[in-house]
């Protein structure tokens, strides 16, 4: 039989998304019921906690945030007391006090061995692809070569190479970082490891519940808005970007890359943020939107790749990632477990008004994965219809029509939903929300051009490709001086561009070399500058 706190949190779960006023007086009288007894440390404890955790970043009102905030307190006050034992049950909940246990980057794990509000070992190595030896074998000095030879274990070569078990995991990401010049060979030897690491906080900051950021004012509640004006939202203008103080800018960025250790999750945008490109924008209703691209040494060759982590009255609720090329974009956008029911599809609408204004997007497109194919949770949960319901079509014209057929059948049937097999159907084509003018051409469409140039002109010797197409750059636009490694990089990607699309207009080839310069440096005026190169006559 379920326990009296269980079937309280239970109520206060199916009450969290209503704000009427009887749910609100409920949602506070069950708070206040709980409070007076006492907290099991079970299952229901993370319901509980996550139940909290919505109300904050969607309260009613004052007296329900405060009563909330005082209840997230007391579980922290009574988890920071027990053992290590009883904290353990809620690894990966986020839940103050608690640890974290996961795989994450090699750069990734560097930020959080210098992270003051945590400590990091080493909980197993699974030796994924290969082990510690053969990733060792390319770092180590000469003299101390031979140890990864002796057939040890892993953890026998480390015991060996360094005895101190504290300091293990510090020697790995030290060794390896001496790859560093090339990141990606030193990402491959280093996530085929699998190395799995215990986070262990020091502090209450390191939490879902205390991880936030400063906001201008609380914003209360009365519903979840369910229906707007999408096309109207995505025009209504930004309001201007919030001043950040350095140390405004510094704690942003890290609430922001906490959001993803206390949800266990790793993206590049995080990992590897240039950290100052992020803007932050506060907007309707609670909401927060902050943007921001990466070093040059991890950006795509030609799309940038912005990411964005929205807040909900200062909490962390949903990150994306807008893959940005001129006046288009391929979009995703995960909302965080605990807050979803509050607001998703105004959320979304929220971001991609952000990525719309900022870069001028006027096509965004999203994946099929990300409403089906190869994903069984969004087949179950039908989520082409959340994107269809903001205005994404599919691309073929066959789907679209059986869109229009299948939407009638909901509208009429009361209680139908699509069948999985149409929902499968529809992942045959990704979706866009675009205008009516014509579609710009896309990365794929250029590289497409550029493998068959490749292919038939160099015999698929893309190096002598390369070189060529970067010979014949330089002479039409004129320019002799030096570029950077990152700039170079760059400078191969456009030159091979300019060949395989025969671009011969002179301003145009002056705005693909002022790219080579910026995209290293600022994704914003290189985006600008390819917005230039593409004109204004797509919708």
């Amino acid at each position: 039989m379920p326990s009296p706190f269980h079937h309280k949190v239970q109520q206060l779960r199916e009450a969290s998304t209503r704000f009427d006023p009887s749910s609100n007086a409920l949602k506070l009288s069950l708070i206040d019921s709980i409070s007076q007894g006492r907290i099991p440390f079970n299952e229901t404890l993370q319901d509980y906690f996550e139940c909290l955790l919505f109300l904050l970043a969607f309260p009613p009102d004052g007296k329900t945030e405060k009563t909330a905030e005082k209840e997230i307190g007391r579980i922290a006050g009574l988890l920071k007391k027990q053992p290590e034992s009883v904290r353990d049950r809620f690894v990966n909940s986020g839940i103050p006090f608690c640890g974290y246990r996961a795989a994450y980057s090699h750069d990734c794990t560097r930020w959080l061995l210098a992270h003051p509000d945590c400590t990091v070992s080493i909980h197993s190595i699974e030796d994924t692809l290969f082990d510690l030896g053969t990733a060792l074998k390319v770092t180590l000095p000469a003299q101390l070569r031979s140890a990864t030879t002796a057939g040890w274990t892993s953890r026998e070569l480390l015991d060996e190479l360094m005895p101190d078990e504290k300091k293990q995991l510090s020697y790995i990401i030290h060794e390896l970082g001496r790859l560093d010049s090339t990141p990606y060979i030193k990402d491959h030897y280093y996530e085929g490891l699998g190395i799995y690491t215990d986070i262990t906080p020091k502090n209450k900051r390191l939490s879902k519940a205390y991880n936030r950021i400063a906001i201008p004012e609380t914003f209360y509640h009365t519903e979840i808005l369910k229906h707007f004006d999408v096309a109207e939202l995505l025009d209504r203008k930004l309001p201007a970007e919030a001043e950040l103080s350095a140390a405004e800018k510094q704690d942003l960025v890290r609430v922001i890359k906490n959001a993803m250790v206390v949800t266990e999750r790793e993206t590049d945008t995080t990992t590897y943020m240039l950290e100052n490109s992020v803007r932050l924008f506060h907007l309707e209703r609670g909401v927060s939107v902050a943007i921001y691209g990466m070093q040059a040494n991890r950006q795509l060759p030609m799309e940038s790749f912005i990411g964005n982590t929205m807040f909900r009255n200062g909490y962390p609720v949903a990150y994306s990632g807008g893959w940005v090329f001129g006046h288009r974009a391929d979009f995703g956008l995960n909302i965080f477990d605990p807050y979803r029911g509050g607001e998703s599809a105004f959320m979304v609408a929220q971001a991609l008004r952000v990525y719309r204004q900022v870069f001028d997007i006027r096509h965004f497109q999203i994946e099929a994965s990300q409403f089906g194919l190869d994903n069984p949770e969004g087949i179950q949960t039908g989520i082409f219809w959340f994107y269809y319901k903001l205005g994404f079509r599919p691309d073929t014209a066959a789907l679209r029509q059986m869109a229009i057929s299948e939407q009638k059948k909901i509208v009429l049937r009361k209680g139908y939903r699509s069948s999985e097999k149409t929902l499968l159907k529809f992942t045959e084509s990704n979706i866009s929300l675009k205008g009516k003018g014509p579609v710009q051409q896309g990365v794929y469409d250029i590289t497409s051009k550029v493998k068959q140039m490749i292919t038939r002109k160099y015999q698929g010797n893309s190096t002598e490709a390369e070189e060529a197409c970067v010979s014949a750059f330089l002479a039409k636009t004129g320019r002799q001086d030096a570029f950077t490694k990152e700039e170079t990089e760059v400078l191969k990607q456009v030159s091979l561009w300019a060949a395989a699309m025969n671009i011969t207009d002179k301003k145009q080839l002056h705005l693909l070399l002022e790219t080579v310069k910026l995209k290293p440096v600022d994704e914003y005026r290189y985006q600008a500058t390819l917005r230039q190169f593409f004109g204004d006559k797509y919708q």
